[in-house]
Formats: structure tokens, C-alpha cells, sequence
């Protein structure tokens, strides 16, 4: 998948047409095994973003994956797509018809928060799943580097100091457009 991303997104192609391909060349791959023994899950889910220069948005197409969060002015926001699409490689022969992208506001200052299922599947003492756009509401942390160690501290005490799962977590500021 990060091959066939690597080889089209340079084109800068519409966000339908990349993740079509995406999902194309994902459900190609999958469909042959590399040998009997080598179980897979057959599919990726995936968050797939554009985020224009000069424009105040973010661009999304949401194939299976946790829901993105922003931070702005003080407020989380999951961006919830209306039409989620199916992970990628569990089916060939999509075309961009088959996807649209979704639209959110993400203005300068904001962060978005991307992280993996492992973060939302951490479980504390008691089984319950971590809260996290509750536990990000509550920080009010707006730097980077810090919001992510927080999470991060934050995950292990709530899972009794041993993680379980994978997980994966990336905040990106939207600074300032540069005069032109």
C-alpha cells in the first residue's frame, strides 16, 4: 500500500481517484499470498488527507479507520465522515466514482490528531476502552510534541503501565500561511 502511495500521490491526483487506486492496488496485492502459512487480515483501514495550501480545510476519506480529531479554540472535533468507505483491499475495480471526499475546517492553529485503533482499544483495570477526545477536551494542549508525550504518558497509566496493542499517534499543526 505505502508503494502504491508513493507512486501516485506525486501526480498529485483528486483524493477519489488516489484512494481508488489505493484500494485497487491494495485488493490486487492482497489477492495473492505470498504462501500458505502467512495468515493476513486481508484489508488496511486507512485515513486518507488532503490538506491544500492556502485554503482553511482539510480534505478526508475515511476507509475503516478511528475518525481524525481537530483541536481548535479550545474544542475537539471528530471528524465524522457521512459515508465511510470500506477498507482498503477488500474489493477491485473501484473507480474515484465510487469515493468523495468530505470537507472539515482546519484553520491556522489548529491540531489534528491521527492515531491508530490501538490508542481507542487501550483498556483500563475494569475493560473500559480509553476515552480519548475526553481525555484530549479535558488537556487543553495545543503543542504538538507535547500533546502527543501526554497521550502517550496518559495511555500507559490508564492501561496499568503495560500496553497490549500497537499504537501509533501523529499531531500536525496548521501554522500561519507565509505572505507571498
Amino acid at each position: 500500500m505505502l508503494g502504491a502511495f508513493r507512486a501516485a500521490a506525486h501526480r498529485d491526483p483528486p483524493l477519489p481517484r488516489l484512494v481508488a487506486h489505493l484500494q485497487n492496488a491494495t485488493y490486487w496485492d492482497m489477492a495473492e499470498p505470498v504462501d500458505d502459512r502467512t495468515p493476513g487480515e486481508g484489508f488496511i483501514t486507512a485515513a486518507v488527507l488532503d490538506i491544500p495550501d492556502g485554503q482553511p480545510v482539510l480534505r478526508l476519506i475515511n476507509c475503516g479507520h478511528p475518525p481524525p480529531l481537530v483541536l481548535s479554540d479550545g474544542k475537539v472535533t471528530t471528524l465524522t465522515v457521512a459515508d465511510p468507505a470500506l477498507p482498503l483491499g477488500l474489493a477491485g475495480g473501484l473507480t474515484e466514482d465510487d469515493y468523495e471526499s468530505e470537507s472539515f475546517p482546519y484553520r491556522a492553529g489548529d491540531v489534528l490528531l491521527l492515531y491508530t485503533d490501538g490508542v481507542i482499544e487501550t483498556r483500563d483495570a475494569d475493560g473500559g476502552f480509553y476515552p480519548l477526545a475526553d481525555r484530549v477536551a479535558t488537556w487543553q494542549e495545543t503543542d504538538p510534541d507535547r500533546l502527543v508525550q501526554l497521550l502517550h504518558r496518559d495511555l500507559i497509566a490508564y492501561a496499568g503501565g503495560t500496553m497490549t496493542d500497537d499504537v501509533a499517534v501523529m499531531a500536525l499543526e496548521r501554522l500561519p500561511q507565509a505572505p507571498a
